[in-house]
């Protein structure tokens, strides 16, 4: 469906945005592990957690929804006949946290998607699985995943890339085979897996590794800090892990808020999110935001369900580039495709290096983002593991791509507010995979 924007000039005002995809994508597949019954609050009605729902449900959970929570009452045991198809449709979170329930249990399925999830890498998860002893089937690597479930080994592991979706579905194929395991990581990723299983369950342990004074190898007489261990955080899973059951709020998703704070930033106006995330490992943007001339204050600060939440104001200002590299890209990731757009209206040139994952997500993000931004105007430079963008100049309307990706669609739309003249967007139906009244919510604070 395409979709033409024209330019506005007044923004701000407040609003909601939909429950953290990554949050409810865990609650629901915890389900399938539960004890106890599951009681979900704000779970978003978007295409990739309806694919996590519809798998559970396949798999034997009781779904009742009403107004205001879902209640998932788990299976005696995943009820399921052999070889049954799980489509998993466009959601790599449901795909690859969904194997390693599998591959700890004593079902045998077969875990599918569509066209997009069918090219992206699932080797990252079948390596490990299958060291855990995990049978596990698949052409090149690629969807669609055989999985035939039994007992695990007790696993430990030193994660190779950040990935919070490979750590989970190590986590919990513990859970699901009563298996100990433990993960270093060095570079630290998202933890609602660990923060769920310490609300609803029981059995697992964080501990993160800090500098240690030492005395200095040149002047005795100093002391420099230095790690004791060369990975960052240590999550040890014990075999007598469980998932209890009860209830879980859902916060609003930052990811998903970064596209209106994007808003705030190139307006210079007032924007304000109301019942936020602010977890610690996806607060990463609101402090680029600050770094690049943005005021942030945030306010009804409280924890629900284990996870900080908050009213968040974000007033624009004069935009200035900033460089992203390394642990940086990895903790805004998601976010690179509207920092390209936000990038384009500062002054001064801004370059992105290490973020080649982005290459096999729902698109080649760093080829869309790239032709879109010239297709605009804006000079771009595209580069094996990032971009190099020239920002600061008066750009003009353009017809953009989405390359069927939600969130490059969701970033040229923001871009489509500031440009000289309409644009359009080829296909604004991808959005429903993660936010399908994102043009709603854009109405509420542009005139």
């Amino acid at each position: 469906m395409k979709k033409e924007i024209y330019p506005k000039k007044k923004f701000g005002g407040k609003i909601s945005v939909p429950g953290d995809k990554s949050i409810a994508h865990r609650a629901a597949l915890f389900s399938l592990l539960a004890r106890d019954k599951i009681i979900i609050k704000n779970f978003p009605n978007n295409q990739d957690c309806q694919s996590s729902l519809k798998a559970v449900e396949t798999l034997g959970v009781t779904i009742e929804e009403s107004a205001d929570k879902i209640i998932l009452t788990p299976p005696d045991k995943l009820n399921v006949d052999d070889e049954t198809i799980i489509d998993c449709g466009n959601s790599g979170t449901t795909a690859r946290l969904l194997a390693g329930i599998i591959a700890g249990s004593d079902a045998k399925v077969i875990l599918a998607g569509d066209e997009s999830l069918s090219r992206r890498p699932m080797k990252r998860i079948i390596d490990p699985l299958t060291a855990m002893g995990a049978e596990i089937y698949a052409e090149d690597n690629h969807l669609p995943l055989k999985i035939i479930g039994k007992k695990l080994l007790p696993f430990e592991y030193r994660m190779p890339i950040a990935s919070a979706q490979v750590k989970s579905a190590l986590l919990l194929a513990g859970l699901a085979s009563s298996t100990s395991v433990t993960i270093q990581e060095e570079v630290i990723t998202r933890d609602h897996t660990e923060r769920m299983i310490n609300e609803i369950g029981s059995g697992i342990t964080v501990d993160e590794i800090k500098p240690l004074p030492i005395v200095d190898d040149i002047d005795p007489r100093k002391k420099k800090m230095k790690m004791p261990a060369d990975f960052k955080k240590e999550i040890k899973l014990s075999a007598q892990a469980k998932i209890i059951g009860g209830e879980i709020d859902i916060p609003g998703d930052i990811s998903t808020a970064a596209f209106f704070m994007a808003i705030a930033a190139i307006s210079k106006q007032k924007i304000t999110i109301e019942n936020m995330g602010l977890n610690p490992t996806r607060t990463a943007f609101i402090n680029y935001l600050k770094a690049i001339g943005c005021t942030v204050e945030i306010t009804d600060k409280q924890t629900i369900s284990g996870e900080p939440r908050g009213t968040v104001s974000i007033t624009g200002g004069k935009l200035k580039s900033k460089k992203i590299v390394k642990d940086n890209t990895v903790a805004l990731i998601d976010e690179i495709p509207v920092i390209a757009v936000m990038s384009a209206f500062a002054e001064g040139t801004t370059i992105i290096r290490d973020a080649g994952e982005l290459r096999i997500k729902e698109s080649d993000r760093l080829t869309a983002v790239t032709e879109n931004l010239e297709r605009m105007g804006v000079k771009c430079g595209l580069l094996e593991d990032g971009l190099v963008i020239e920002g600061g100049k008066d750009l003009n309307g353009a017809d953009f791509k989405s390359y069927g990706d939600h969130r490059i669609a969701m970033a040229f739309s923001v871009a489509a507010l500031f440009l000289v003249g309409p644009s359009t967007i080829d296909d604004v139906s991808v959005v429903d995979i993660s936010c399908p009244n994102f043009y709603v919510l854009m109405d509420k604070i542009t005139k």
